[in-house]
């Protein structure tokens, strides 16, 4: 005999809440619902207040993320999202909570949903969105990119404009920046850190270097799974790219 979930609807567009709520009806013996809110706040108020055994979480409320409703709970339900993002971009939820829910909503992904919550609540499976919770809130929310560099120079720190670095190199055990007016100077960061520092206009192009988009002037083809970059500073800079690299630089620059 299947078990029947205490459930609560967050989502803050009417037309939604209403589908939902006409969807999961034609699954009464599964799911009952016992309440429902249409803004983080009192989302919060009620799943506290109720403690039910599931929520359908819209991803973006008025005056919060449901990441953050999540966050403010006094304990750990199962967590079936709803969202409009594309599948690209909500593949982390399929791994991290019991489901999704993509709108416009859909009658064969909702009993999809609700087999995957008794495979979740009936011991098989683990309430694993609550197990990388800070990783997916994280990345949820905007990261700010920094606009310049701290780099040494001489006995002295600096700051480096990033629109005027053409390229980083790591050689041994250090990092070097290199400019458009042909300084080299010394970075403290490793090139892993600044990938996740730096904007998008930076890519990875081999295990030793990453360059600045905007700096590139030229593109040759160097092997079946390599490229030559030709920069645009004064000594017009070649850097090959790593085999390893292939497809970012492909995708990157469309070559």
């Amino acid at each position: 005999m299947l078990n029947q979930y205490k459930a609560v609807i967050v989502e803050d567009e009417a037309p939604a809440r209403r589908l939902l709520n006409e969807l999961l009806a034609e699954h009464k013996g599964t799911i009952h619902l016992t309440g429902e809110a249409d803004n983080g706040a009192a989302a919060i108020a009620l799943i506290n207040e109720q403690r039910p055994d599931v929520i359908f979480l819209d991803i973006h409320l008025p005056d919060m993320l449901g990441l953050d409703v999540l966050k403010e709970l006094d304990y750990k339900p199962y967590v079936i999202f709803t969202t409009a993002y594309d599948e690209y971009a909500i593949k982390a939820f399929d791994a991290l909570s019991v489901d999704y829910l993509l709108k416009p909503l859909k009658e064969d992904r909702i009993a999809r949903a609700l087999s995957k919550l008794q495979y979740f609540a009936n011991g098989t499976g683990t309430n694993s969105v609550w197990n990388s919770f800070e990783s997916l809130l994280n990345g949820f929310k905007p990261h700010k990119e920094i606009k310049t560099l701290t780099v040494k120079k001489g006995a002295k720190f600096t700051l480096v404009q990033l629109s005027d670095i053409v390229y980083f190199e790591a050689y041994d055990k250090y990092t070097f920046v290199h400019t458009t007016n042909g300084q080299k100077l010394f970075c403290d960061y490793m090139l892993a850190v600044l990938e996740e520092k730096l904007s998008g206009d930076f890519i990875r192009v081999q295990k030793s270097y990453i360059v600045n988009k905007q700096k590139i002037t030229e593109i040759h083809k160097y092997s079946n799974n390599r490229y030559t970059l030709i920069l645009n500073n004064k000594d017009f800079t070649r850097i090959v790219t790593g085999p390893s690299y292939l497809n970012i630089v492909k995708e990157a620059f469309e070559v």
